[in-house]
C-alpha cells in the first residue's frame, strides 16, 4: 500500500483526517450511497477546518506537500516583470491581482522585480480563499510590501488590469469518469469494507454530454474501460474571473495539456495528481485533509472559455519557452551570473522532464491592442 511508504500523520493530523472522513461518510449516506467525486474532492480540498486549503499544516515548499515554480527562485518573475511591466505601459495602470498566492513567494518576487524596473508603485491586490495561507502571504509581504491588499471578492465591473493565476486551476474540482462500452459513468466514492472506496455511479447528463462533446472534436469515441478527468467548474470560474476585467488581461500558468494530449488514449487513467510530504501518487483517497489533489488543467477548455467570455485568446506557449526568450531578450537577465543552486534552478524550469514542458501560459485580453506573449506561439494546437 502507498500508505506504508509514507511518514505517518502524527495525533494531531489524525484527528483532522478522522473527523474530515467522518463528515464525508456522512454526505454519502446523505446523497443515498454515492458521493461524486467532485463532491468528495471539494471537500477534502477546502472544508471548513478540516480541508487541506482550510486547515494549518505546511503546503508548499521543501517543509510541505510539493515545490511550485515560485519556490524555486525568482526567475519566473524575473522573466514575468519585463512582460508585465509592458503591459502596464499600454493600460496606464499598474494593477494586478493575484489569485490564489500560495506561500506569497511570487508576490515578493514580483514585487521586487518590478521595482529593480522602475515599477514601485504597482497596485498589488491578493485574492486567497484559504485564511491559513493569507496569513502566511501576510507576514511574508508586509514588512517589505505593506501596501499589497487582500480581497474578500472579486474586484467590481470596470478593472482595468493584469489578473495573474498561477497553479490555481489545477485544485478545481473536477469529475471522474470511466468510459464503457456503451456509456459515459461518473465515479464517485461509497463506503468500503476498509474506509473509503471509488466506485462507478449513475449516467449523468452533464458529465456525458461534456464527454460526448470531446469525442466529436476527437472525431472518436474513447476507449472502453479509459479513466479520466473533466472540470466542469472551468468554465464558469474562468466566466467569473473575467466578467469584472474591461481593459487588461488574465494570465494562467499551470501543469495542463491541450484537448488531444489530455485524452489520448495511452493516457488510459487521466491526470488526476496528489501531493503528500514531496511525493507524488494516484491515491486520491488517502488521508483526506492531509494531502494535495490536483488534476491537469485541460488547456483548449480554458481557451474556449475565454473566447466564450468575450476575450481574446492573445498567447499560448510552454514555461520553457516563455522562459527562453525572456531571459534571452533582456539584457540584465542575459547576463545574470547564476550561482549553481539559482542554475540549478533554473533547469528545473525549463527541461522538458520537470516542469518546461508540463507547464504552459495561457494569455486571454480584453480591451488591449497589440500584446504578445514572450515564448513560441503554440495557439494552433488548442
Amino acid at each position: 500500500m502507498i500508505a506504508e511508504s509514507f511518514p505517518s500523520p502524527d495525533a494531531p493530523a489524525l484527528s483532522v483526517t478522522e473527523a474530515l472522513t467522518a463528515r464525508i461518510e456522512t454526505e454519502i449516506d446523505r446523497a443515498g450511497g454515492w458521493l461524486a467525486f467532485e463532491s468528495f474532492m471539494r471537500m477534502a480540498l477546502y472544508e471548513p477546518g478540516l480541508g487541506y486549503y482550510s486547515a494549518g499544516a505546511a503546503k508548499i515548499g521543501a517543509g510541505g506537500d510539493f515545490t511550485t515554480a515560485p519556490e524555486q527562485g525568482d526567475w519566473l518573475a524575473a522573466a514575468l516583470a519585463p512582460f508585465l511591466a509592458a503591459q502596464f505601459e499600454q493600460l496606464g495602470a499598474t494593477r494586478l491581482l493575484e489569485l490564489g498566492a500560495g506561500t506569497g513567494q511570487l508576490a515578493l518576487n514580483l514585487l521586487e522585480q518590478l521595482a529593480a524596473r522602475g515599477n514601485t508603485q504597482v497596485d498589488y491586490s491578493i485574492l486567497e480563499p484559504s485564511a491559513d495561507l493569507r496569513e502566511r502571504q501576510q507576514a511574508r509581504l508586509a514588512p517589505s510590501w505593506p501596501g499589497v491588499r487582500w480581497l474578500d471578492r472579486l474586484p467590481l465591473p470596470g478593472f482595468a488590469g493584469i489578473v495573474l493565476a498561477n497553479e490555481v486551476a489545477d485544485a478545481l474540482p473536477v469529475m471522474r469518469f470511466v468510459r464503457t462500452a456503451d456509456a459515459v459513468l461518473p465515479l464517485g466514492i461509497v463506503r468500503g469494507r476498509g474506509g473509503l472506496a471509488m466506485a462507478p455511479g449513475a449516467a449523468d447528463s452533464r458529465l456525458s454530454a461534456a464527454v460526448a462533446a470531446i469525442e466529436a472534436e476527437l472525431g472518436q469515441s474513447l476507449p472502453e474501460g479509459f479513466r479520466s478527468e473533466v472540470c466542469l467548474q472551468l468554465e464558469p470560474w474562468l466566466a467569473a474571473v473575467l466578467q469584472p476585467i474591461a481593459t487588461g488581461g488574465l494570465l494562467l500558468i499551470d501543469y495542463g495539456l491541450t484537448r488531444r494530449d489530455y485524452y489520448r488514449a495511452e493516457r488510459r487513467d487521466g491526470t488526476l495528481i496528489c501531493h503528500y510530504r514531496q511525493r507524488a501518487h494516484a491515491d486520491a483517497l488517502l488521508w483526506p485533509g492531509l494531502q494535495d489533489i490536483s488534476a491537469w488543467v485541460d488547456f483548449s477548455a480554458a481557451a474556449a472559455a475565454g473566447r466564450a467570455a468575450g476575450c481574446t485568446l492573445a498567447g499560448f506557449t510552454t514555461q520553457a519557452q516563455f522562459l527562453i526568450e525572456s531571459i534571452a531578450g533582456d539584457p540584465a537577465l542575459a547576463a545574470r551570473q547564476p550561482t549553481p543552486r539559482e542554475a540549478s534552478a533554473l533547469k528545473t524550469l525549463i527541461l522538458p522532464g520537470e516542469m518546461g514542458e508540463r507547464f504552459k501560459l495561457l494569455w486571454l485580453t480584453r480591451g488591449l491592442g497589440e500584446t504578445r506573449l514572450p515564448g513560441r506561439d503554440f495557439r494552433s494546437w488548442l
